[in-house]
């Protein structure tokens, strides 16, 4: 059953969290760890991981960080809503910057 109202999570976002779990699986395998041994490690059981691998977006994010730290591959979650890549926040800034300077 899709989910509705606050909990709804949009199409794209569900896409990319899709990529992330596949990314995570990937990286697991490549560093040559079966799904148990990650899981012990993340304090979290196999099921979870799963749901992790595949995307889910009912994960909470901080197992996802949990996971990707224990991959090695945490560098870029602290710049996920950064301004330098938020273009709507660039654009309201730029917009209430004023246009001349008076002393």
């Amino acid at each position: 059953m899709r989910s509705t109202g606050q909990n709804a999570v949009p199409y794209s976002v569900q896409r990319e969290l899709k990529k992330l779990g596949d990314d995570i699986r990937k990286a697991r395998i490549r560093r040559k760890l079966t799904m148990k041994e990650l899981a012990e490690r993340a304090f979290i059981s196999e099921n979870t991981l799963a749901s992790v691998q595949q995307g889910k977006a009912s994960v909470a994010m901080g197992i996802y960080a949990r996971v990707l730290a224990l991959l090695g591959i945490t560098g870029r979650i602290g710049m996920l809503a950064d301004f330098s890549v938020d273009p709507i926040s660039q654009d309201i800034e730029a917009a209430s910057l004023p246009k001349r300077v008076r002393k």
